[in-house]
């Protein structure tokens, strides 16, 4: 009976053992599995991603370039078309890239089939911008105008979508392999659970080592979750950089340097911090909204791209005619916002985005424009920086204009407070006066 018990004690620790040693492998296996399965996807996710958003800045220049050939004058037009050219070899390049992503992926997938679909739309896009080039001369602006609007535009939204909808499906991928690893962490917490009541000896080992290998679960966990946010802050900032390249070369084709718009946004970001510390629009001004302000706030002239150097670059006052057509950038500019980062940006930064590019000329009487907007049907963010963008339009020379003094734009801001300008923001920006003067 002895030997009995003696024997039936040994099988059940062995037993005890052998279970709390499976409870110890599985959890390994664990480890394995997430480190292999996070490694795979960070890779995976963020070539893909960095693949399509690359040849969606390619896209951008390539437009803006055929935007400058098809508005430049003869003499120039050997140098923007050379430019085109060139954005198009990068362009078919990135392509050939694009397709060696495409063959890591599974034959007839959703992702495989986006993949394919950008790759056809950018082929016919290149394709379509090249009769659009022989249409130049031959055919009526009108003609122009509708074969763009019929099979360039929505070729570029196509290809936004798509890149969009991707973004969306790794997320999901992220998300389904989290599953997983939580599935797998779920069922080695049973084993260990079946070792404890078993024996408490074999519990007690099987706890050291489950925790120990949790342990490293979870701070293998967390430095692979840094490092796709890593990599969702870089792709963020190609998306940014790219936005900013833009802005900067609207700024360039009027002999701008680019530091027209960093000399805005930081006056923009000067009035907001001194209304949130004066407590003036509590309810709207948070950390957040004034970051997007002041972000947005490069964009404000990115309409002007639509607008032809002829206008842009005049020396001497645009007529009638011209000023209605350099008007026009403020509502393109809107719509140029809601194209580019429609889809990719937070919204209280696209709307941001866009009441800046679209409202910045509307003045507080209601005769500015796009819609003649008065007092605060105004956006906050267009009502300052309607203030920034004239100063510093006033104190930098321009070919059609020599600078005006400091003392003088600040006098004339101050003159047009109730009239162009909110009067709270101009008392704002009168209040950072000597700092202005120190910093010019």
């Amino acid at each position: 009976m002895k030997k009995s018990i003696s024997i039936s004690a040994l099988i059940v620790i062995f037993v005890a053992e052998f279970v709390g040693l499976l409870g110890i492998m599985y959890l390994r296996y664990c480890l394995d599995v997430q480190t292999t399965l996070y490694d795979s996807m960070i890779e995976q996710v963020f070539e893909a991603e960095s693949d399509v958003e690359q040849i969606r800045s390619l896209l951008y220049k390539y437009e803006y370039n055929m935007s400058s050939v098809l508005n430049s004058t003869v003499a120039a037009k050997e140098e923007t078309m050379k430019a085109l050219m060139e954005t198009e070899i990068e362009i078919r390049n990135q392509m050939i890239s694009h397709g060696e992503v495409m063959k890591t992926m599974k034959r007839g997938s959703e992702k495989e089939a986006l993949f394919r679909s950008v790759n056809d739309d950018v082929l016919h896009y290149l394709n379509f911008n090249v009769v659009l080039l022989s249409m130049k001369g031959t055919e009526s602006e009108e003609d122009i105008a509708e074969f763009t609007s019929s099979f360039i535009f929505p070729l570029m939204e196509r290809v936004n979508n798509s890149i969009n909808t991707l973004s969306k499906l790794s997320k999901s991928y992220i998300v389904r392999s989290k599953n997983e690893v939580e599935s797998h962490i779920k069922y080695s917490r049973f084993f260990s659970v079946i070792g404890f009541f078993v024996i408490v000896a074999s519990i007690l080992m099987s706890i050291f080592y489950s925790y120990k290998v949790l342990k490293e679960l979870e701070e293998n966990n967390d430095f692979l979750k840094s490092k796709s946010e890593q990599s969702e802050m870089r792709i963020s900032e190609i998306q940014n950089n790219t936005i900013m390249g833009l802005a900067d070369l609207v700024e360039s084709r009027s002999g701008e340097t680019g530091q027209h718009v960093k000399r805005t946004s930081h006056l923009v970001n000067m009035i907001l911090k001194q209304a949130k510390k004066k407590g003036l629009w509590s309810d709207i001004l948070t950390d957040e909204y004034i970051d997007c302000v002041t972000r947005a706030a490069p964009m404000h002239d990115i309409g002007k791209i639509v607008i032809p150097d002829a206008i842009l670059n005049k020396s001497g006052k645009l007529d009638e005619q011209e000023f209605e057509i350099m008007k026009t950038h403020s509502s393109a500019g809107g719509k140029i916002v809601s194209e580019i980062i429609g889809g990719v940006e937070n919204k209280m930064y696209v709307d941001i985005a866009f009441d800046i590019a679209s409202f910045h000329h509307e003045k507080w009487n209601g005769k500015g424009y796009p819609a003649g907007k008065r007092g605060e049907e105004i956006p906050l963010c267009a009502r300052i920086m309607a203030v920034a963008d004239v100063f510093d339009a006033l104190v930098s020379e321009r070919c059609y204009k020599k600078p005006m003094s400091y003392e003088d734009a600040f006098s004339l801001i101050e003159k047009e407070a109730g009239e162009h300008f909110d009067p709270q923001v101009v008392m704002l920006f009168m209040e950072l006066k000597d700092e202005i003067f120190k910093e010019r």
